[in-house]
């Protein structure tokens, strides 16, 4: 069952999820979207500033900063999904307490993105983020065809075109076999025998099964949609 995750450890992969309070939504638009995911690029180093005063630095103050901060990175991102009200990670930590740090950083700058653009106060999301380990490939791969089917299973979404369409998970860079900083497949290739074209497959036969229940004792759409 998901549990509340209280040691990470280098080298280990979590599926880390959370949803906004009371279920709201927390994109409500195309930029919504892309802030999320600009913060947790800019999150997965140790930056020194939070990511909406280096918004402000000059051009070439950000390339120089970047090289300095970029030389670290603190967790290793596989897969991804976005979901009007909630996200899913799939990560991997590479140095201590890497993942609540970059969690922490992640959650309070959108937090503060998001109310400052509403004129809201208050907490955004719901409380300590949730978390679970994933002890083998096999359960890689199917925390990763959950996630990235959540598009296809969420009640919120309902997105029945194709998979590889829709812009906020990184089902794209999977089956294509292509590196992102958000989609870290050369990770991938080093635990699980991938193929991207019999990925492709794994996934899209899950959905005519039952898209919602891809992870063993997985249930969260109950819970986050």
């Amino acid at each position: 069952m998901p549990t509340l995750q209280r040691r990470f450890d280098n080298g280990i992969f979590y599926h880390v999820y959370n949803c906004g309070v009371e279920r709201r939504t927390i994109f409500l638009n195309e930029r919504d979207y892309e802030r999320f995911l600009d913060t947790i690029a800019y999150y997965l180093y140790s930056p020194t500033i939070p990511y909406s005063q280096f918004l402000n630095l000059r051009t070439e103050i950000k390339k120089s900063y970047l090289e300095v901060a970029q030389k670290s990175k603190r967790v290793r991102i596989l897969c991804y999904a976005l979901m009007p009200n909630h996200f899913h990670i799939l990560i991997k930590q590479e140095v201590a307490e890497g993942i609540r740090q970059f969690i922490a950083d992640i959650s309070n700058s959108y937090t503060k993105y998001f109310n400052l653009k509403r004129s809201r106060i208050g907490n955004l999301l719901q409380g300590t983020f949730k978390a679970t380990s994933i002890e083998n490939s096999e359960s890689l791969l199917q925390v990763s065809r959950y996630i990235h089917l959540n598009p296809y299973a969420s009640s919120k979404v309902n997105w029945r075109r194709k998979l590889e369409s829709y812009p906020y998970s990184s089902y794209q860079n999977w089956i294509r076999g292509k590196d992102d900083i958000l989609a870290d497949i050369s990770t991938v290739r080093q635990f699980i025998d991938y193929d991207k074209d019999d990925y492709a497959q794994f996934v899209e036969a899950r959905k005519e099964i039952d898209p919602s229940l891809g992870v063993e004792n997985l249930t969260l759409e109950k819970s986050l949609d």
